[in-house]
C-alpha cells in the first residue's frame, strides 16, 4: 500500500536531444575554433593561374582532415555529455588529435623565431634544428591522441574477443615492420652527395623514419580496436563500422604515400589521378571517423544515479516508497523485486 502523506513520484522523462545538446557549452568551443580554421585556411589559400575544377575539389578536400579533426571533441560530447567521467580516456585523445591542427597552423608562423634561434649550419642549410624538434613534437601528440583515442574505445567495448583477434591482431606487427622497411629504403634513395653525414644529420634521418613508423602503427592500433569491436557486434554497429572503414582508409593512404618514397611514380594521367585519390581518400577516412562518433561511437552503461538511489532509503528519511509497496497481492514479501533489481540490465 502507498503513504497518501508523501507525493507521488513524477514519472522521468525520456531521452530528450536539446536538452543533452544545451546543457554542455563545451562542443561549441569546437565547433568555432573548426570555423576558424576554415576561415583561416580559405584566406590563406592560394590557386594556381591554371587551376581546374578538379584542383579546387582537392584544395576543398584537404581542409576536411583538420577540420574533423577539430571537430571530433565536439561530436563526443554532444553525444556523451559526461564525456569527462564517462570516456574520459577517449576525450582527452579527442582533444589532443585536435589540438595537432593548431600547432601545424603556427609552424609557418614560428619557423622565422627557430631561424633566429637555432640557425642552420653551412654544412646542412635545410636543417633548422628546432623546426625538426618541434615538427617531430607535432608527430608524438598525433600519435598520443590516436593512441589515447584506441585506449579509450578499448575500454568502453562490453564484450570479449572472440573471432576477431586472429582477424586483427596482425594489423599493429604489420604495420610497423611495413612502415620501418619502407622508411628505411626511402632515406636510402636520399641523394645525399656533398652532404657530409653529421651527427645532427643522422639524427634527424633517424627520427624521421621512427616518425613515420609511430604514425603508421598507432593508426593500425586504432584501426585494430574499432574493427574487432565491429566484428565482435558492439553497439552502435553503424559506429564501430563507421570508424573501422575510416581507419582503413587513412592506413591505404599513409602505405601509398610511404611506397611512392620508393617507387617512383610518373608524372603522367597515372600519377595525376593517384593523387587525388589519396587526398579523396585521406579526407573520407576522417570524415567517416567523425560521423562514427556522431552516431553514438562508443555505447556506454550509466551507473545507476545517486537520485536513483534516494529511492531506496528507509522510510525515516522521507522515502517515497514503503516496503509494503514492493509486497504482491498475495502477501509475498518483495523478494521478486530484489532478483529483479539484481538481474541485468538492458545497455
Amino acid at each position: 500500500m502507498h503513504d497518501d502523506t508523501h507525493p507521488p513520484v513524477e514519472e522521468a522523462r525520456g531521452p530528450h536531444l536539446p536538452d543533452v545538446v544545451t546543457r554542455n557549452w563545451a562542443p561549441g568551443v569546437f565547433v568555432l575554433l573548426a570555423i576558424g580554421y576554415v576561415v583561416w585556411y580559405a584566406t590563406h589559400l592560394t590557386f594556381a593561374p591554371n587551376a581546374s575544377l578538379a584542383d579546387f575539389v582537392v584544395y576543398v578536400l584537404q581542409a576536411v582532415p583538420a577540420t574533423t579533426a577539430i571537430l571530433l571533441p565536439a561530436a563526443i560530447l554532444v553525444r556523451h555529455p559526461d564525456a569527462w567521467s564517462t570516456v574520459r580516456t577517449l576525450l582527452f585523445g579527442a582533444i589532443l588529435y585536435a589540438v595537432v591542427q593548431a600547432m601545424l597552423i603556427l609552424a609557418d608562423p614560428l619557423q622565422a623565431f627557430f631561424e633566429t634561434l637555432t640557425p642552420a649550419s653551412d654544412d646542412l642549410p635545410f636543417l633548422v634544428p628546432s623546426s625538426a624538434i618541434y615538427n617531430g613534437l607535432i608527430s608524438v601528440v598525433a600519435a598520443f591522441g590516436l593512441g589515447y583515442m584506441a585506449v579509450g574505445l578499448s575500454i568502453a567495448r562490453r564484450y570479449t574477443d572472440t573471432r576477431s583477434r586472429w582477424v586483427t591482431g596482425w594489423f599493429v606487427p604489420v604495420a610497423t615492420i611495413f612502415a620501418t622497411v619502407v622508411g628505411v629504403l626511402a632515406v636510402s634513395r636520399l641523394d645525399l652527395s656533398g652532404t657530409p653525414m653529421t651527427p645532427t644529420l643522422a639524427i634527424y634521418l633517424g627520427s624521421s623514419v621512427i616518425l613515420g613508423v609511430l604514425r603508421f602503427a598507432v593508426w593500425a592500433f586504432l584501426s585494430s580496436v574499432v574493427t574487432r569491436g565491429w566484428l565482435e557486434g558492439e553497439e552502435p554497429r553503424s559506429g564501430w563500422g563507421l570508424a573501422s572503414i575510416g581507419t582503413w582508409l587513412v592506413l591505404l593512404t599513409l602505405a601509398i604515400v610511404n611506397l611512392t618514397g620508393v617507387i617512383q611514380v610518373a608524372d603522367d594521367i597515372f600519377g595525376t589521378l593517384l593523387g587525388y585519390f589519396i587526398v579523396l581518400a585521406y579526407a573520407g577516412g576522417h570524415l567517416l571517423l567523425l560521423l562514427a562518433f556522431l552516431v553514438g561511437l562508443p555505447k556506454v552503461e550509466v551507473d545507476e544515479t545517486a537520485d536513483d538511489e534516494d529511492l531506496y532509503e528507509d522510510d525515516e528519511d522521507g522515502d517515497v516508497f514503503e516496503d509494503d509497496d514492493f509486497a504482491d497481492e498475495d502477501g509475498d514479501d518483495d523478494d521478486d523485486f530484489e532478483e529483479t533489481e539484481d538481474g541485468p540490465t538492458a545497455g
